[in-house]
Parts: structure tokens; C-alpha cells; sequence
């Protein structure tokens, strides 16, 4: 399998001398090297120059070919050495504005033109002599009086005669007032107060036969008062599925209107208000009887409702 180039630098160029050794790595390993040998040939003890000699040769060495981290030792050396001589608390210190006093006395230049400038602007003045002249060059308008005499007819002279003599005068007829007569109008009649008329209410029939309670395999008896359930039979006792069973109150209003399950039983959700009810049961191809239930606020059995035909 044919293996990929290993990433290179591509931004900056470095001219290698044998291998992947670049110029600057022989630079870093030659100067420790030199270094050491520069510390052997001098007369320092042992103690001294041997593990002199070590840290600078090792140390040459280390930070040409030993990376720490993907990076030199160069840099991690001159991160450690700012981190240790820089600042690590500053303190805020408000300077005044240098230039103060020139931003003061340009206010106070820049104020004082203005002043000027307002002095200098002249307001004209009216001569009265030339408002006089412009009045009187106006052409003026003789205002008469002009006074029309008409002849009064006979008419108005006897009218005046009876004023005057103080004879009966026609009465003018009163003007009737103008003033809005308030007129009651008849008070609405409020739509909540009306009752909804879905036109469910049918002739009110009686019952035909006396209601029965559970004969047969009857649903569970209700645990809430005047809670309605039952069951809808043919005449051989077989149940009826989808059988339309009517509950009507007293007036003949339907209250519940409820469908047979597929095991011929019927529920109401809701429990019912007291008072008697009928029972009316209609289904295709059978007749039933209507049976009346009374409801007085306790557990009522359920009901078994048999088809006549």
C-alpha cells in the first residue's frame, strides 16, 4: 500500500541538509555542542564543568530534535520566560484630559464670537415721518348715509294705527320648542336569556309497558346517582347493535339521545336531573314499547328494553 506525504510548511521555505534536518535545527544542536566544548577546554572542577558541559550540549540538542506538544522547546522556553517577567495586575488610573485648558478657552472663544456677532446684527428702525407720508398717500372712502324713504302703504298704516291705539293684535302662533322629547324605547331582550329551539321537541307520547330491570346478562350497575345504562333486545333475546334509544323529560324534550354498542348496551356520560323519563327505542324492522324510568337521585338498575315484533 502506497503510503501519503507527510504535511509540510508550506508558508515559509526551510532548506534541510541531510534528511528532514533543517538549517535552523543544525544551528540550535551546534551552538550547545560548541558551547560544551567551550566549558571542557577551560579549568573549571569537575563539579562544575561536567554538568555544565550537559546542559548546554543536552540542552542544544533537546531544542533542535525534542518537540514538546508539536512544538519546540524554543517556544515553550520563551512563553515561560514572558509569562514570568510580565505584568499580572494592572491598575486603573484616570488621566486627566491634556488638553484641558485650549478645549476651555475654545469655549469660551467660540461664546464670545457669538456675542458679537449678536451686537452686530442691527435692527432697523421706522422713521415715523415716512409711515405718515405712506398713510396719507392712502386714497381714503367718504363713508354717507343714504336714507330711502318709501312709501308706506295703506295696509301698514292701519297696522301702525292699532299698534298704536293699542287695539287687538293677532297672536303669533307659540313656535314649538326645540327641545328633543326623550321617547323610551322598549328594552332589548337579551339573546342569553333565550332558550335555544333545536326543534327537537315532538308530540308527547305516553308509555306502553312497564319498564324491566335486568333479566338477562346486564351491564355493571352505575356507581353515580341517576346515571343511566341498559340493554336493547330482540323478542328471542338476542341483542340489537345500533339501536337508537330517546330519552325524553316530562314536556316531551329530548334530553339524551344514545346508539347501542355492538354488545346491544347503551350509556348516558352524564347523570340526569330528577324527574320521570321516557325510554322510546326505534330500530329498522322492530318495534319496541316505550317504557317510563322515574329518577330520584339514588343508583338506578339497568334497563332491559325487548322488542314486541
Amino acid at each position: 500500500m502506497e503510503q501519503h506525504a507527510i504535511p509540510q510548511q508550506i508558508s515559509s521555505y526551510e532548506f534541510k541538509l541531510v534528511g528532514d534536518m533543517t538549517l535552523k535545527q543544525f544551528l540550535k544542536a551546534a551552538v550547545g555542542i560548541v558551547l560544551a566544548v567551550a566549558i571542557n577546554a577551560t579549568n573549571l572542577i569537575f563539579f562544575l564543568k561536567y554538568p555544565l558541559m550537559l546542559i548546554f550540549g543536552g540542552g542544544g540538542l533537546m531544542m533542535a530534535f525534542v518537540p514538546f506538544q508539536d512544538r519546540p522547546l524554543e517556544t515553550w522556553v520563551i512563553a515561560f520566560l514572558r509569562s514570568i517577567y510580565s505584568p499580572t495586575i494592572y491598575t486603573y488610573k484616570k488621566m486627566p484630559d491634556k488638553d484641558w485648558i485650549s478645549l476651555m478657552n475654545s469655549k469660551s472663544v467660540g461664546r464670545d464670537k457669538t456675542l458679537d456677532e449678536a451686537e452686530e446684527v442691527s435692527v432697523p428702525v421706522k422713521d415715523s415721518n415716512k409711515v405718515r407720508e405712506f398713510i396719507e398717500s392712502l386714497p381714503t372712502v367718504k363713508m354717507s348715509e343714504a336714507v330711502i324713504d318709501e312709501p308706506i302703504e295703506e295696509d301698514e298704516r292701519t297696522l301702525i294705527g292699532k299698534i298704536g291705539m293699542g287695539g287687538n293684535t293677532n297672536k303669533l302662533p307659540e313656535r314649538e320648542s326645540d327641545v328633543p322629547v326623550k321617547t323610551e324605547e322598549p328594552p332589548k331582550e337579551n339573546w342569553r336569556d333565550k332558550k335555544a329551539e333545536l326543534g327537537l321537541k315532538a308530540d308527547k307520547v305516553e308509555a306502553t309497558a312497564k319498564v324491566v330491570f335486568g333479566e338477562i346478562p346486564m351491564p355493571d350497575k352505575p356507581d353515580i346517582p341517576n346515571m343511566m345504562v341498559g340493554m336493547v333486545t330482540n323478542s328471542e333475546e338476542k341483542i340489537v347493535d345500533g339501536a337508537i334509544v330517546e330519552v325524553q323529560d316530562s314536556k316531551g324534550n329530548p334530553s339524551r339521545v344514545l346508539k347501542t354498542n355492538s354488545l346491544g348496551q347503551f350509556r348516558t356520560t352524564t347523570p340526569l336531573s330528577n324527574g320521570k323519563y321516557l325510554i322510546i327505542t326505534e330500530k329498522e324492522k322492530l318495534e319496541f314499547d316505550r317504557v317510563e324510568v322515574e329518577l330520584v337521585g339514588k343508583i338506578v338498575e339497568p334497563v332491559k328494553i325487548k322488542a314486541i315484533v
